[in-house]
């Protein structure tokens, strides 16, 4: 009697439980939809980390002068408590094993997966990009071979890392650009799997093309050739982000952990750390606000006012805090705060804030110097610097509109500021086109820069950091945010397992194993 009861508990359960999962046997055989879907759903690769983000703001906040800081003085020791490289290649474990578990089944359906094997390398080029940014060579061909009984890989040049993502991302637009979903159930899969796009292959290639601009424009001054064919091919391609419509953003789909772990927790808690670099940056506010022209009207939704009602701004150099100075600064009362704080309704409250994954902004930004350093192009270098100016006010007033926490302690309705009639926008572009136009080339090359800066900010440490590197050999100091005792590190060390673990390999690399190396595309 018992073996029969005990039978028929578990046979129901077993039907209970096929019932309530679509795949009850999914832990034990995974798919290669399975293994697509998990690496887009990892923190880190387009969802903002907590972790990541919080030693990120530490890093380089005060160093590109994105956040404001209590500056004593004191010279900087370069660090960085967030180290990308582990991090990076467990990510890409899952698309090695998609790419394994496809390469397991019979010709034809080989042939159905193959959208998953394009996009996944495109997901993989977005992952190496940034390894490789943060560190120069590290092994690339040799990656993620631990199955073939490959250890210990070598380390590649970045030279030969960013001309063969380029020519995948090349060739994955490519294949993208005639490519339909059919309606065999494999290929269906796509739409459900795909946590970015929903499979939708203009949102891929819209990505992908604007992907291939940022990186073009990366190794302007190192492979001036490459970076201009990879910009021409996209423009007679045509499709990018273009307009504010084409923008890559991605709102978490799991809001109500936010505060758990994406970036609104680094933010509130940096903030609860004195400040945390959330002041108002010197620096910035002398980009938003210049004698003689209007007030940028980014200024109220990426700040708040402080305590007097003002937008005061933390001095970058320890001399010009003075002791007055100092004996206001208080996080005691946070509707009441000096100087001014980083705005908390756009960032710190707003669980629903998008990952601004890759603007039109940022893409109007590259295609202003992009017709800067080759007239050829054909591209309307003013019109292509408003633009970029026009789409960034939109879409942080758009973020701000977005926050629906209006009950946090510290709240001030002055956070959320309506947008300004576009009348009142058009006569602070024309301002900024003014400047524009009458400055010379480096000048103009310094303002589009500006305009990264305000528009990147702290939301994407990576891309300034990239840029303001890149542009040091051309600009100098006109880069330099971040306050003097501050110095901007060219790249990451590695890891020490690599020399431990990897020694004959680390050899090519243990002399630039510092901070002060410069990366190849920086060009110096």
């Amino acid at each position: 009697m018992m073996a029969a009861i005990v039978c028929c508990t578990f046979t129901s359960c077993k039907k209970s439980l096929e019932g309530e999962y679509l795949n009850p046997d999914g832990f034990t055989n995974p798919t290669p939809e399975g293994f697509y879907s998990n690496v887009q759903q990892q923190l880190g690769v387009f969802r903002t980390s907590y972790g990541e983000y919080f030693h990120n703001f530490e890093a380089f906040n005060m160093r590109l002068g994105t956040g404001g800081v209590v500056n004593a003085g004191a010279a900087n020791t370069f660090g960085w408590g967030y180290a990308p490289y582990g991090d990076i290649y467990n990510r890409l474990r899952s698309i090695r094993a998609m790419n394994d578990a496809i390469a397991k089944l019979p010709a034809d359906q080989q042939k159905e997966y193959e959208v998953f094997v394009w996009t996944g390398n495109v997901i993989k080029d977005y992952l190496f990009y940034q390894l490789t940014d943060a560190y120069n060579d590290v092994p690339y061909t040799e990656a993620m071979k631990a199955q073939d009984n490959l250890f210990l890989p070598k380390f590649d040049k970045q030279q030969f890392i960013y001309t063969s993502i380029l020519a995948d991302l090349k060739d994955v637009s490519g294949k993208l650009k005639n490519y339909q979903i059919g309606g065999s159930a494999i290929q269906k899969l796509i739409l459900q799997n795909d946590i970015w796009f929903a499979g939708d292959i203009i949102k891929w290639r819209t990505f992908i093309n604007s992907l291939r601009l940022r990186l073009g424009m990366r190794i302007s001054i190192a492979d001036p050739q490459l970076a201009k064919a990879t910009i021409q091919e996209v423009l007679q391609d045509g499709v990018y982000a273009k307009n504010r419509a084409g923008s890559i953003t991605l709102v978490d789909k799991q809001t109500d952990r936010a505060m758990e772990f994406l970036i609104t927790r680094a933010l509130d808690e940096l903030r609860g750390r004195g400040g945390g670099y959330l002041w108002l940056p010197q620096n910035m506010m002398k980009v938003l606000r210049k004698t003689g022209q209007p007030d940028d009207p980014r200024i109220p939704v990426l700040f708040q006012p402080d305590k007097d009602g003002n937008y005061t701004p933390m001095p970058a150099e320890a001399n010009d805090i003075t002791p007055a100075f100092r004996e206001r600064i208080d996080l005691t009362d946070l509707s009441k705060t000096f100087p001014s704080l980083y705005n908390r309704s756009t960032f710190e409250r707003n669980v629903g804030m998008p990952a601004l994954i890759l603007t039109s902004s940022e893409v109007h930004f590259i295609m202003a110097e992009a017709g800067l350093r080759w007239p050829d192009l054909g591209i309307s270098v003013t019109d292509e610097f408003r633009a970029g100016i026009q789409e960034s006010i939109d879409i942080y007033y758009e973020i701000n509109a977005g926050n629906k926490d209006t009950g946090y302690n510290g709240f001030i309705a002055a956070s959320m500021p309506v947008k300004p009639l576009q009348a009142i926008i058009d006569v602070f572009l024309t301002a900024k086109v003014t400047e524009f136009n009458t400055a010379n080339a480096t000048e103009k090359l310094g303002l589009i820069y500006d305009q990264r800066y305000v528009h990147f900010n702290m939301l994407k440490p990576y891309e300034l950091w990239a840029d303001t590197r890149r542009l040091t050999k051309e600009l100098g100091a006109r880069v330099k945010k971040g306050a003097s005792n501050f110095l901007v590190m060219e790249r990451t060390v590695y890891p020490t397992t690599e020399e431990t673990n990897n020694g004959e390999n680390f050899q090519a690399v243990r002399a630039s194993n510092n901070y002060t190396s410069p990366v190849w595309w920086t060009g110096r």
